[in-house]
């Protein structure tokens, strides 16, 4: 096939020939539907699809994949891509039209290329269809919402939580010894971030521990405004518009209270060269008490923090409330990347395309797909939680290569829970993440193209605003140096073009 040839450095092709002879049962539970067309007493479809891979690629058949052929009378052919090649070769793929029946966007931003060819009608559009699959459409709205393209789907996305990569992480034993509650304001966590600083928490009479471990390159993290109610990327007017978050009042009251907390100590000094991984260390090392990560970080860091202090515990709590009595959390966008389904294929193949992923939407597809055969490529523990056998190793499964082709089933507390996790710990952990569902704000700006001004200048103004943030919250500009740098920005005719047009798109796509 020409597309192999095309891709054929770094990536494998595995061509799975199912089976004339159907598979014993039916899908299980909430499985898909019959397949169509053909049926399964033809001649097996081919169903080639390109994809990501993070990993080695699998370089022989695979018996979940065949027993997924099987069930629904295809050959599956998957083109694997190395993520550190991905964005080069999917352009070149689409440039010389060699492109599979399925192929996966990793983001429409780095591949521009592919919203050209959707506007030119070189993919289907799924709105009318995912409604037919049951496990597919059990997906959120709001993951379909950010994946659309001015209000129509083209595209699987690879479901993902919307919510719990947001939660405050604190040192309770801290807490407990300075005689402190989980701050419910921005005031109380001054007040809990400093103590940490100054009050000797960890009781070894050295001044040798902070406050947040936060990193500060290659950015500062978006929550440090938008939970001051300014916004997750943007914030949306009474009008119906869109402004960066950075430009608004909340973002300015939020560089004053960092700002603040830096110089009180509750702030890593460290934070302008932290990097993101450097968190954990300095949680784990108990040099910092407090973070803001995913809910299931805390009982992950906890258990190499035990290791050094038996007595210790991080716990993840709630977002303080900001000055307009709410907590504000970001919501995800819901998936990592998308699949795109050719024009080229007829629609009886689109059908079957779209009932294989049907089926991999649910768990048991899923660990088909992504694992293998269940007790022999892999096991399931009592918690759910899924355990790769030497077996599965030694076939070439793996969820950073094998995982990759499938979309996925929708699992809303992914971020709660751990492999081992004890009962009571996972059940506060959902708690905590209904909790943050209820009040996440999505960011407007998903689902939207970037605008061109932002394509040509986007990482310049990205990193003069970065390191703004940075400069005022460790003291080496002021808050009015702030104050003129939002007046710049609001004077730039390129950044006010790009505003305009991310507006305009933000309208059209018809968001409220």
């Amino acid at each position: 096939m020409k597309t192999m040839k095309t891709i054929a450095a770094g990536a494998v092709s595995v061509a799975l020939v199912a089976s004339l002879a159907a598979c014993g049962g039916k899908p299980s539970g909430d499985a898909a539907p019959a397949a169509q067309g053909d049926g399964k007493s033809g001649k097996p479809m081919d169903i080639t699809i390109t994809t990501i891979a993070f990993s080695a690629a699998p370089t022989g058949e695979l018996e979940g994949l065949k027993k997924i052929g099987e069930k629904f009378n295809v050959n599956l052919k998957i083109n694997y891509i190395p993520a550190n090649n991905i964005t080069e070769k999917l352009n070149v793929l689409l440039a010389s039209s060699d492109i599979t029946d399925v192929m996966f966007v990793e983001d429409f931003n780095t591949t521009p290329s592919f919203l050209n060819a959707i506007d030119k009608g070189a993919f289907w559009e799924l709105t009318p269809h995912i409604k037919n699959y049951p496990n597919l459409s059990k997906y959120p709205q709001n993951v379909f919402d950010n994946a659309s393209i001015k209000g129509k789907l083209y595209s699987l996305p690879r479901v993902r939580p919307l919510d719990g990569s947001e939660a405050l992480l604190l040192r309770k034993d801290w807490l407990d010894k300075l005689g402190l509650q989980p701050p419910k304001t921005m005031d109380e966590l001054y007040n809990v971030l400093t103590a940490f600083a100054k009050n000797d928490p960890d009781g070894n009479g050295k001044a040798d521990t902070y406050g947040l471990a936060l990193f500060g390159s290659p950015g500062p993290a978006g929550y440090l405004i938008s939970m001051f109610g300014a916004g997750t990327g943007w914030q949306k007017g009474a009008d119906g518009s869109i402004t960066p978050n950075w430009m608004t009042p909340q973002a300015r009251e939020a560089m004053q209270f960092w700002n603040k907390t830096f110089q009180s100590g509750g702030i890593v000094p460290d934070l302008p060269v932290m990097k993101s991984q450097q968190v954990r260390d300095m949680l784990v090392q108990g040099k910092a008490g407090a973070a803001i990560t995913n809910v299931s970080d805390a009982y992950k860091f906890n258990q190499d923090l035990k290791k050094a202090n038996p007595n210790a515990n991080l716990m993840a709590y709630e977002i303080p409330k900001a000055a307009d009595g709410k907590a504000h959390y970001e919501q995800a966008i819901g998936y990592y990347g998308q699949f795109l389904i050719s024009k080229k294929v007829s629609e009886e193949k689109l059908k079957r395309i779209l009932e294989v992923y049907d089926y991999t939407a649910t768990e048991e597809g899923y660990n088909l797909g992504t694992y293998g055969i269940k007790d022999t490529d892999f096991t399931i523990g009592a918690d759910g939680s899924v355990t790769q056998t030497e077996e599965g190793k030694k076939k070439g499964y793996s969820g950073d290569s094998t995982g990759q082709w499938v979309t996925g089933y929708y699992n809303k507390y992914l971020r709660a829970s751990v492999p081992g996790m004890p009962s009571d710990i996972l059940e506060y952990n959902k708690k905590l993440v209904d909790t943050i569902a209820g009040q996440s704000e999505p960011n407007p700006e998903f689902g939207l193209p970037k605008s061109a001004p932002f394509k040509e200048k986007g990482a310049d103004w990205n990193k003069k605003i970065n390191d703004m943030m940075i400069n005022v919250i460790i003291g080496k500009a002021t808050i009015e140096d702030w104050d003129k740098f939002v007046k710049t920005m609001k004077d730039d005719p390129g950044y006010q073009s790009h505003i305009k047009e991310m507006n305009d798109s933000f309208k059209a796509k018809g968001q409220k």
